[in-house]
């Protein structure tokens, strides 16, 4: 099923995309504002005897920060291939495998987040409010629900999309993947958009180059999500449960500015 909230198709068992992950997450980290740290906080401040949940906890490095800190977490999300390497990284977390949309864990958290832009993998408004039900229904009550988005800049949100290729610095192949001395090439190939559903595609491709830059393996794949806008989010957060909303447009607070970051706190209510 392509292009769907309930499958995921852009992180493939064995892949290239999937092995560098972690890699690009750091890069992300060094270029953008880093998200560990508001997490962290959180959790120290807001967290008891009910634990975190992360959902679409990929590799698990936000979980992993967390558990380092001695505060209780679980990770949940759809990849089977993402959820391998986090049980690899981190074997003494616990990991679920399933859908935001659609889970039950048969417990509550004292907070749950959606770090990294999680929420717009989810590409149907229906199910993106069907997400933050369920991370309601797992809170207890006067729990806190955190998560991040980007802000869309509307002018790059036009039916044209962007058909030039931006290729991203060389990396060095993850551990155990590809032949001694090969490197990791990682392109942006193209972006579509959809501005009716909100949704956008971006094609990446991903290589495994010599010291030539002779491609030795190729794999392309398609990262569909679909943008927010902050009107919209604060109405689904209102219909999905969630009291006491607050929005700012970085990690450190800062009041809502347009095509920034959207990061959103809100309560179950008592």
């Amino acid at each position: 099923m392509k292009n769907s909230s309930i499958f995921d198709e852009f992180y493939p068992e064995g892949g290239l995309n999937t092995a560098s992950y972690d890699l690009r997450a750091d890069l992300d980290r060094k270029i953008f504002e880093d998200p560990i740290p508001f997490y962290t906080r959180l959790a120290l401040s807001l967290v008891h005897e009910n634990g975190v949940l992360e959902l679409g906890c990929g590799t698990g490095r936000i979980s992993a920060a967390i558990a380092r800190l001695g505060v209780a977490v679980e990770g949940l999300d759809l990849s089977p291939a993402m959820l391998d390497q986090a049980r690899a990284n981190y074997p003494d977390l616990t990991w679920h495998l399933g859908n935001m949309c659609d889970f039950d864990l048969g417990r509550q958290f004292d907070l749950v987040i959606i770090p990294f832009r999680g929420l717009q993998e989810v590409t149907d408004a229906d199910d993106q409010r069907r997400a933050l039900e369920r991370a309601c229904a797992h809170l207890k009550p006067g729990g806190a629900i955190a998560l991040d988005l980007m802000d869309p800049d509307l002018r790059y949100c036009l039916p044209e999309g962007d058909p030039e290729p931006v290729e991203l610095p060389i990396f060095p192949m993850p551990d155990g993947v590809g032949q001694p001395g090969s490197r990791l090439r990682i392109t942006a190939m193209e972006r579509t958009n959809d501005p009716l559903t909100q949704k956008f595609s971006e094609h990446w491709r991903f290589e495994e180059i010599n010291d030539q830059g002779d491609v030795i393996k190729r794999e392309d794949c398609w990262h569909h999500l679909r943008w927010v806008h902050r009107s919209e989010m604060r109405l689904m957060l209102e219909l999905s449960g969630f009291v006491s909303i607050t929005e700012f447009s970085d990690f450190q607070g800062n009041p809502p500015k347009y095509a920034s970051n959207q990061v959103w706190m809100a309560k179950r209510p008592d």
